[in-house]
């Protein structure tokens, strides 16, 4: 009878016992790392894009061609906004991957809907931050159901 010690053979042990081992237990933590790093860039970016949307306002209040350059602007930046939860839920290899950031996202473009104790609005009431808002919550929405695990 031969007694083997190599690394495979440890790591079958443990997977046979029910155990996740160094490796699994490693990988588990990179995972959780991964979702929360997800979530706090989404709530970062949608941070920063709902400051940029009132600079979208106030070009479309300035006239044809800011409303023109505003409208533009948008579909562009939806356009990031979709690709950039489609490749975090491709990176993760599930819909969680791109849900984190869509939710993260969503939860600071709610936020900033909101009065700020001095009675400043952040997001003002025109049809471009509307469109912003509304239309960023379906992109991210859409980029998540179509998101899914790699084949």
């Amino acid at each position: 009878m031969s007694v083997s010690f190599s690394p495979e053979s440890a790591s079958q042990g443990a997977s046979a016992q029910g155990g996740q081992g160094p490796r699994g237990a490693a990988a588990a933590a990179v995972t959780v790392a991964g979702y929360t790093v997800l979530l706090v860039l989404g709530f970062a970016a949608g941070l920063v894009c709902g400051l940029a949307a009132s600079w979208l306002s106030w070009l479309w209040g300035s006239g044809a061609l800011g409303m023109a350059l505003a409208g533009g602007a948008l579909v562009v930046f939806l356009g990031l906004l979709y690709t950039g939860c489609r490749a975090a839920g491709w990176a993760m290899g599930s819909r969680l991957g791109a849900g984190l950031p869509a939710a993260g996202w969503v939860g600071a473009g709610l936020l900033l809907t909101g009065f700020a104790p001095s009675g400043d609005v952040v997001m003002l009431a025109t049809v471009v931050s509307y469109a912003f808002l509304l239309g960023g919550i379906a992109v991210v929405a859409g980029a998540t159901v179509l998101s899914g695990p790699r084949p």
